[in-house]
């Protein structure tokens, strides 16, 4: 348990929907000792005077209150821990970059992990898609995920639909299991029942769940989104099957182009700056992308 670990924690039950003050505090002040030394006054022009900030830095402030709110997350993060589960902060040496270089707004500054850390370090590609699509598309991207993992790139769906399901399996039934990273629109606890055997199979086959919100937090449409700019930031390329306008992954492929990262598209329409992906011999083009920008690289 480190000081920024329990600082954030803190941070999130004080205020679980505000990731912009919550997450300048994470990261510039990133711990109660740090804390000591500044003032209510100091720290206000940083985080705006909206009511949330200041009801924030009033609980922040108030001794009798904080003892008791840490006293708390003490005992969350030491139960996390016995179910194996790492709560990661942007203090962490493992916490992925990618996740630095989201809006404000839709930056975690905690992610709850469980499984196979190692794998935020190797090539990653996102897949996301939200049915229904085309059969052709959809046959595209399961070709595209056996073509990952036969070059032993790690496949990054969510966990809210049939076409994740359908790539997580792809991973599971290959004929060595391979590892993929599942990012919930949830708290771990609260993955949708039809995602928990899935869940289960991949962290079986090595992989990886992940989420930046609180273990018992449902689902809501700000999550949702939110886990679309994760999902797509948390690898190091980005596959958008058919998204549709207005969709979180349609929001989140606008946030990566402007962002200037590897961004392909499986769809009939032409989408500016993004790479389609027609035939199978388009499919190393995403797989260099993983690796060029991999952390290991």
């Amino acid at each position: 348990m480190t000081a920024s670990t329990l600082f954030a924690l803190t941070l999130a039950r004080l205020l679980p929907d505000d990731w912009t003050a919550t997450g300048w505090l994470v990261r510039h002040v990133g711990s109660f000792e740090a804390l000591q030394d500044a003032s209510p006054e100091t720290l206000q022009p940083h985080l705006g005077h909206r009511s949330e900030s200041t009801r924030l830095l009033a609980q922040l402030f108030n001794a009798a209150f904080m003892r008791k709110v840490i006293d708390q997350a003490k005992a969350e993060l030491a139960g996390l821990l016995a179910k194996r589960i790492r709560v990661l902060t942007p203090h962490d040496e493992i916490w992925p970059a990618g996740l630095e270089t989201l809006p404000e707004s839709q930056r975690p500054f905690l992610l709850f992990a469980y499984g196979n850390l190692e794998l935020l370090a190797q090539p990653t590609v996102a897949l996301l898609a939200r049915p229904p699509i085309s059969d052709a598309a959809y046959d595209r991207a399961q070709d595209l995920t056996l073509h990952l993992i036969e070059t032993g790139c790690v496949p990054v769906t969510g966990a809210l639909s049939g076409f994740d399901v359908a790539l997580q399996k792809l991973c599971h039934n290959a004929p060595r299991p391979h590892p993929a990273i599942m990012v919930a629109h949830t708290g771990l606890a609260q993955l949708l029942p039809p995602m928990r055997p899935i869940a289960t199979a991949t962290l079986r086959a090595g992989g990886l769940l992940a989420s930046p919100f609180l273990m018992e937090l449902r689902v809501s449409e700000k999550r949702d989104r939110r886990r679309a700019f994760v999902q797509t930031a948390l690898a190091q390329a980005a596959v958008f099957v058919e998204p549709r306008e207005e969709s979180p992954e349609h929001v989140a492929l606008d946030w990566a182009v402007q962002a200037h990262r590897p961004v392909f598209g499986i769809s009939t329409r032409t989408m500016p700056e993004v790479h389609p992906i027609r035939e199978s011999v388009d499919f190393e083009w995403v797989v260099e992308a993983a690796r060029r920008t991999s952390p290991t690289d």
